[in-house]
């Protein structure tokens, strides 16, 4: 096993068609920036020594780079460019929630913290918003698997749809979603998070015939309440978010 994993760590990054283009045209630019460089050098070489035979200075100034620039640098950039392309993927990877393309947990509370520390800097609000979807368990038991991914995925679209540039969006466990709604006030948070209430559960899925009847259950936290804390904030989130499950048990009951 350890010598499987040792061939398959070492095995060379796939080279595709845009690195390969990469590779040829920065090795066309490179050897014509050498052969310029190169004639340059010879011409001034020739003035000050006033050699005669300034033609064959001129063509082996030419041939040179022509000779070594492209069979060295081709093969150079070629690797570069598929090692950069792998280190981007690698770093999409460490940010990004596989099954939504939303930030996952890790990357997103790094990025509430930093926005945090500037709120407390330039003197703004930060809201959040704290989405989950309710009997998500019972969902993918009614209607599958997969289907339940989908609903996931349809869910995140339609919120990404509607959310600022600025926002930051991500989904941190499971069924939960979490939004962070800079210069926004927790009184226009919750405006917001009533729309967009409205807005997923009248959103179809593909893939489920039935009508996919779900709850979404909301918490909002502002450091209008909380300051510039992240846990502080995300525990005043969590707890109007148990405050929302227990209304919906509520009217579930009167039903």
């Amino acid at each position: 096993m350890a010598s499987a994993h040792s061939a398959h760590s070492d095995s060379p990054t796939p080279v595709g068609a845009g690195d390969r283009f990469y590779a040829l045209r920065m090795t066309a630019l490179i050897t014509f920036c050498g052969l310029l460089l190169s004639s340059l050098i010879t011409s001034i070489g020739v003035l000050l020594t006033g050699e005669r035979d300034w033609l064959s200075a001129i063509c082996l100034a030419l041939l040179i780079p022509l000779l070594l620039l492209p069979p060295l640098g081709y093969p150079l950039l070629l690797r570069l460019s598929s090692l950069r392309r792998e280190n981007r993927a690698l770093q999409q990877q460490v940010r990004e929630d596989h099954l939504t393309g939303l930030f996952n947990r890790p990357h997103l509370l790094g990025m509430l913290e930093r926005e945090l520390s500037l709120s407390q800097r330039h003197d703004y609000v930060v809201s959040v918003l704290l989405l989950d979807v309710a009997d998500f368990t019972d969902l993918a038991d009614r209607h599958g698997r997969r289907a339940a991914d989908r609903l996931l995925r349809v869910f995140a679209d339609r919120i990404r749809d509607k959310i600022r540039e600025s926002d930051l969006f991500g989904r941190i466990d499971g069924a939960q979603f979490l939004l962070v709604l800079p210069h926004t006030s927790q009184l226009d948070a919750l405006h917001m998070a009533e729309g967009l209430r409205a807005l997923v559960t009248s959103m179809q899925v593909p893939g489920i015939e039935d009508s996919l009847q779900f709850e979404v259950r909301l918490g909002v936290a502002s450091t209008e309440n909380t300051g510039p804390n992240l846990n502080a904030l995300l525990n005043e989130a969590d707890y109007t978010l148990y405050q929302s499950r227990n209304d919906l048990r509520h009217r579930a009951d009167q039903n």
